[in-house]
């Protein structure tokens, strides 16, 4: 099959390019770790911030994500770590090129065996609604990790959308530390004793409906049911209902049920949830390995059209000494409730001074 073209768009592989992807390879050091924990240099240039949530999805106003300093960089990894999920807006100036280098700051860039993708840059991959196949990475039940069927899969993935629909089109993120958190202890030891098999199955089945000439290797790859960030230090759940067929080591029914029951809670937990509208220019930057997340296919007769960075990561593991989202979120809960009563004192002192002036 000869390549397809479209808009600079790249379809299909040639000969020359069908071992594009064969080139993706480990993240040689974890990007933000070790980062100030204040983020001082990162939130200089922020002029508002917006928490979507307390524990997933943050908004920050100002920062121009193509001007950057390494050490700014550095920092916004390690609060995309622990927020999930972080969003910008009115980011014009961050072209493909652009794009490329701001990924590229994190690790190295993965090539998608099948996505289509820039012919300029084969590391940006091209989501458009009017490109075969639309409607699969479009449905009810595509929560996933970007690429976790990779031996390295995604860190990081930079997604920024161009055309949006008049209506709809929003993207979902669920907390995968909270995922994890809210289990009981005995489910928790089990599945911190699991892997499970992460398989590139639904590529395989669209190249051989196709014939589709693939841009390298489909791979499958074994990972932790319960993995650890290695920058925040946090357990989180690391399935999906996309790229993870069966619980290694198991009965059948057994996977099927643990599998069922950790992507319905994903799916169905909306206080795990984060929803972001998009605007032209908009940007989301996000941490696979502790989000899942789903576009919402809810946009037709309109079209949208995004192009994504995803960054490799490093080999998934669990460290048994990990911590939690839930342990470090009540140190910080009793600092912010602290805060609130002290104002409140305060206010009342000033309220019973100012009655007692009056009297």
């Amino acid at each position: 099959m000869s390549p397809t073209v479209t808009d600079n768009v790249l379809l299909s592989a040639s000969e020359t390019d069908a071992s594009l992807a064969d080139r993706n390879t480990f993240a040689t050091r974890v990007a933000g770790k070790g980062a100030d924990p204040e983020k001082k240099a990162l939130f200089a240039s922020v002029t508002k911030r917006i928490d979507y949530t307390p524990k997933i999805g943050t908004e920050l106003h100002g920062v121009k994500l193509s001007q950057l300093t390494d050490q700014q960089s550095e920092e916004l990894a390690a609060f995309i770590a622990e927020r999930g999920v972080v969003f910008f807006r009115d980011q014009e100036d961050l072209d493909s090129d652009e794009h490329v280098k701001l990924g590229a700051r994190w690790g190295p860039l993965h090539v998608h065996p099948l996505i289509p993708h820039n012919q300029k840059n084969p590391e940006v991959i091209v989501l458009d609604s009017r490109l075969s196949p639309p409607a699969r990475y479009n449905s009810n039940n595509s929560w996933h990790s970007d690429v976790s069927f990779e031996p390295a899969p995604a860190s990081f993935s930079i997604l920024k959308f161009d055309e949006i629909p008049e209506a709809g089109g929003d993207t979902v993120w669920s907390n995968g530390y909270q995922a994890y958190d809210d289990l009981s202890q005995p489910i928790k030891t089990l599945l911190e004793g699991l892997t499970a098999k992460h398989t590139s199955d639904i590529f395989r089945a669209f190249q051989a409906n196709t014939g589709r000439k693939t841009f390298g290797k489909l791979n499958d790859s074994d990972h932790p049911v319960v993995r650890t960030n290695p920058i925040t230090g946090w357990k989180s759940i690391f399935t999906n209902s996309v790229f993870t067929r069966e619980i290694n080591g198991v009965s059948p029914a057994e996977s099927q049920w643990i599998l069922q029951y950790l992507n319905d809670i994903v799916a169905r937990k909306l206080e795990y949830q984060v929803r972001f509208h998009w605007e032209k220019h908009s940007v989301a930057i996000w941490d696979n390995r502790s989000t899942f997340h789903t576009g919402v296919p809810d946009f037709k007769p309109y079209h949208r059209r995004g192009l994504r960075v995803t960054v490799s990561g490093e080999k998934p593991y669990y460290d048994p000494k990990s911590t939690t989202q839930a342990e470090d979120y009540e140190a910080k809960a009793k600092v912010i409730i602290a805060k609130q009563e002290a104002a409140a004192k305060a206010q009342a002192d000033a309220e019973a001074t100012k009655a007692a002036a009056s009297a």
